[in-house]
């Protein structure tokens, strides 16, 4: 059996208390709040910045989540691009909330077969969800990656996966999401998860008593609590009160709140059937989980809805044509830029001379800084973000960013809204992977920055 040896995990910046949703559609709030993606923020745009969190390289990317922005399209090979790697073998899971743990099982046996070294495991949701339905206050935002491979604090010791046709969650093309969930919370979840936990056992020997926390996604948090004291467990924090359900990212989101914690687990993922996992953590794993919770900020619910594209117009003007994206992907995508070989200077993007002394066509080309510090900055109000037509209540913020390691680049400042605060000349900021615009049925990609998290 193969073994997880790291974990990164992303939050939005932004969360939403639910006593705004409620004041705003007339519902009861169910307490807490969830986390919000910003604008530009997807399902790809998020596994990424999971996937950067971890080191190394990989040889396999497997993506699983049930909002990926393209019907026809791999995302997993978009990870893969944006994590600059090299003949990885992508694969994509979908159309389940127990895709995550789908893929968790997959990379073990990709890594068992012997075949391949170190595996990506990347999960990532960020569900269109109907204003004013109960499931915007179920489902948040949100990313979680895992290494997979021989040796790790972590090792996968057994698992079952079993089916069940019930209805289940569902979603149709170009729809938003919406179902009943009371067949899943009083038919399907229970039976399904304990049907899988009690194979597993039955396959390694042990008995319940042999493991010390259990934690498995599920349709709702009461569900989960009724299951863990049924077969006398403690409950493990669900984080429904802070982040809401991350879809088919939970279960791995709940996995990572336990990596730094030795002792045996059961991990369950639900969905129309179950995933039960078992895993013995013999080496704590530390984990981003803790500080991404502690960075975040409010927001309101008309800025929730303006992120989500439900108010404002986003009219892109001309951009230019797919076949760009996929001529300069170096540049944009895996962000590489240009060192020239004659006076050492580090520019962007890529071009035949250099701007400093115009040797041409003597250059090298360089992986660019992560971080860097703003030298100026605008912002402006006759444009939107991401340069759509301006709705004069959403700035468009640029800044020239000196880089680490050498580059002066022009990117677009994310994670803002109306507030400003610590932008400002000298500031420092980081690269982080976005959604750049969407012309023409198509969405681009490439990176823009925002202040340190």
């Amino acid at each position: 059996m193969a073994s997880i040896s790291d974990c990164g995990v992303y939050l939005p910046v932004w969360k939403l208390k639910r006593e705004e949703i409620a004041k705003n559609t007339g519902l009861p709030s169910m307490g807490g709040e969830k986390s919000v993606a910003h604008w530009d923020e997807d399902s790809i745009t998020m596994a990424v910045e999971a996937a950067r969190k971890l080191k190394g390289n990989f040889d396999a990317v497997l993506f699983a989540s049930t909002s990926t922005p393209f019907r026809i399209k791999q995302s997993a090979s978009f990870v893969a691009s944006a994590l600059d790697l090299e003949n990885a073998f992508t694969m994509d899971f979908s159309n389940s909330f127990r895709a995550s743990t789908n893929a968790l099982i997959t990379a073990n046996e990709l890594v068992d077969s012997g075949e391949f070294e170190r595996v990506l495991v990347v999960s990532a949701e960020c569900l269109p969800l109907k204003p004013g339905s109960i499931y915007e206050q179920f489902y948040g935002d949100g990313a979680v990656a895992l290494t997979v491979e021989k040796e790790g604090g972590a090792k996968i010791i057994g698992y079952h996966s079993s089916y069940q046709p019930l209805p289940g969650s569902w979603m149709l093309k170009d729809e938003l999401l919406s179902y009943d969930m009371r067949l899943d919370a009083m038919f399907g979840y229970a039976s399904s998860i304990q049907r899988s936990a009690m194979s597993v056992l039955g396959k390694l020997g042990m008995s319940p008593m042999d493991f010390d926390r259990i934690v498995a996604s599920a349709p709702d948090p009461k569900s989960y609590e009724g299951l863990l004291k049924a077969v006398g467990a403690k409950p493990e924090e669900f984080f429904f009160r802070t982040t809401g359900i991350l879809g088919t990212a939970h279960p791995l989101f709940l996995l990572a709140s336990q990596l730094e914690k030795t002792g045996r687990i059961l991990l369950g993922g639900y969905g129309e059937g179950a995933d039960v996992i078992a895993i013995e953590i013999s080496d704590p794993i530390q984990t981003n989980l803790g500080k991404m919770l502690e960075s975040r900020k409010e927001i309101s619910y008309g800025d929730y809805l303006y992120n989500k594209g439900f108010i404002a117009n986003r009219d892109a003007p001309d951009r230019p044509p797919i076949t760009k994206l996929w001529r300069e992907e170096k540049s944009i995508i895996r962000f590489y830029g240009m060192k020239c070989r004659k006076c050492g200077t580090v520019s962007y993007p890529i071009s035949r001379c250099c701007i400093e002394c115009g040797a041409k066509d003597d250059f090298e080309e360089v992986k660019l800084g992560e971080k860097g510090r703003i030298y100026t900055f605008t912002i402006d109000y006759l444009v939107s973000p991401g340069n759509y037509v301006g709705d004069g209540a959403h700035p468009h913020c640029v800044a020239v960013v000196d880089l680490e390691g050498g580059g002066r680049v022009l990117f677009e400042i994310t994670d803002t809204l109306t507030d400003f605060r610590g932008i400002e000349c000298d500031a420092e900021v980081e690269r982080t992977f976005r959604l750049l615009f969407e012309k023409n049925s198509f969405r681009y990609y490439g990176w823009k920055a925002r202040l340190v998290r």
